[in-house]
């Protein structure tokens, strides 16, 4: 009997390291004729300052922007977004959206950009080359290991004659960035914040000239008043701006403040139309 045990005892060992040797051998196969899969970079939070044609487009303007990216140079994610356009739409684009960006290195505090040909493709007329360049320069340079830019186009460094040369390395110019308060949106919630304040002068002073035509300052005053007293229960939550070749139009959603006990809607809508005069965005009264 005990001979049938040892013998059943035996037999069971063998049954499982046979079934662990062909597991084994199993997976071992599979290993061999699997691909291997490259680790995934992390993704990392970057705020970037971007430089984009100023709302008149006669200036650079900054942008700044939040970019959630696997990226591991900051180099090209800043000039993928240059390439992108602002998101802003009161600025404007300054490089062909088709560009491509061949190569970037940093070497000792230059960063060599090389371009495709794409880069030139821009008329003249449409949109200002110099502007351009600077923009990525000074895009750029925003990195404190960054001095400097040497721009290549498919690894030459010219392209952009008789306009501007490139020839050498370009630093950080900050004659055309411009600030860019006097943005629609800044003029309107300032002119809501004379109102409210009952400094009904300095907000009548921020109308278009059409509009003081219509009203002098004591019809102004009679009109905007109740406006400006239900206006001191409300704030911004949130606003469009819709761009127009000559005019822009502000779509703001006003909510009612949480303190305010009253019978007031909790939201409302209003479309501001502000027009750019004499160097500064002006408040059209609706008529």
């Amino acid at each position: 009997m005990r001979t049938f045990y040892k013998v059943l005892v035996t037999l069971l060992i063998v049954i499982i390291l046979g079934y662990v040797l062909v597991n084994i051998s199993y997976e071992n196969h599979l290993n061999k004729n699997q691909i291997p899969i490259p680790p995934v970079p992390d993704k990392e939070r970057y705020v970037l300052k971007l430089y984009f044609g100023s709302s008149q487009n006669d200036g650079l303007a900054v942008e700044k922007r939040v970019i959630i990216s696997s990226e591991q140079i900051e180099e090209v994610l800043i000039l993928e977004e240059l390439i992108k356009g602002p998101r802003n739409k009161m600025l404007n684009m300054l490089m062909p959206q088709y560009t491509k960006i061949i190569s970037v290195k940093t070497v000792e505090g230059i960063c060599y950009i090389n371009f495709s040909r794409e880069i030139l493709n821009v008329a003249w007329g449409e949109m200002n080359k110099e502007m351009m360049i600077w923009s990525i320069v000074n895009s750029i340079t925003e990195l404190d290991y960054i001095q400097g830019v040497q721009i290549l186009v498919e690894g030459n460094k010219e392209g952009f004659e008789p306009i501007y040369s490139i020839k050498d390395p370009l630093f950080r110019n900050e004659k055309f960035i411009k600030k860019e308060m006097n943005m629609p949106m800044n003029t309107f919630s300032q002119f809501i914040s004379y109102l409210i304040n009952d400094n009904y002068k300095k907000s009548y002073e921020m109308l278009d000239k059409y509009s003081k035509e219509k009203y002098d300052f004591v019809k102004f005053k009679l009109t905007i008043g109740n406006y400006a007293q239900e206006m001191k229960n409300y704030e911004i939550h949130m606003y469009q701006t819709q761009k127009y070749e000559q005019e822009v139009v502000l779509v703001i959603n006003f909510r009612k403040k949480k303190d305010v006990l009253t019978d007031l809607e909790d939201e409302m809508i209003e479309k501001w139309k502000l027009i750019y005069e004499d160097g500064a965005w002006k408040i059209v009264l609706p008529i």
